[in-house]
């Protein structure tokens, strides 16, 4: 495992942790959870232009599109729960944002399996 997929485990953990933190006490998602939320998006965001570069740089990927399809997803899901977030006051929001970083923290295993060394 690279640096890069090590930290978006780690960062998407922490925030899927303190979601369900957040959800148990029937907290609504404030700066400190919206802050873990981005700071995942901006990992995901460094992971994507670290692979493309890599990708331009002529190792090229045996199926590009399922990646980027991957990437793509990995960069639109912390958005839409970000956006939940803010506009659910409840801990639905949360429960979102927990959601999310779930769903990333598998994504980046999936991706692990297919593309074996595949992320710079």
């Amino acid at each position: 495992m690279t640096v890069l997929s090590i930290l978006v485990q780690v960062l998407c953990g922490l925030t899927a942790v303190l979601a369900v933190y957040y959800t148990v006490r029937d907290l609504s998602a404030d700066l400190v959870l919206l802050g873990g939320c981005a700071a995942v998006l901006l990992i995901w965001l460094v992971q994507a232009v670290a692979l493309g570069l890599r990708d331009l740089g002529g190792t090229a990927m045996t199926d590009p599109v399922t990646l980027y399809g991957y990437l793509f997803t990995g960069l639109v899901l912390p958005l839409g729960g970000a956006w939940a977030g803010v506009w659910e006051r409840s801990r639905w929001g949360s429960l979102a944002i927990g959601a999310v970083a779930l769903t990333l923290m598998v994504l980046e295993l999936r991706v692990q399996q297919i593309w074996p060394g595949g992320f710079a």
